[in-house]
């Protein structure tokens, strides 16, 4: 297992998969110019990362990638929803 740390934006969009122990899929998308969706499963916290996410908001993760290519998150941490420029 190869722990990984990972600068995202949060793609609004989670999910309940389990309640006990509570399990939450959150679907985000890397800050580098690909954009790339990646899911992560969340169990340790859960609930303090659903109370704490806005739309749009960084999010530094720290996990690693299981079997199915999800990365786990072990620690989270979230910042400010990213601003859009207007043009």
């Amino acid at each position: 297992m190869q722990y990984q740390n990972l600068s995202v934006k949060f793609d609004n969009q989670t999910k309940i998969l389990k309640y006990d122990p509570l399990l939450i899929y959150v679907r985000v998308k890397t800050l580098d110019g690909t954009n790339t969706t990646i899911n992560c499963l969340n169990v340790q916290h859960a609930l303090t990362l659903l109370y704490q996410l806005k739309p749009d908001a960084r999010l530094a993760l720290y996990g690693h990638y299981n079997q199915r290519h999800q990365f786990v998150i072990t620690r989270f941490m979230v910042g400010q929803p990213v601003q859009q420029q207007v043009s």
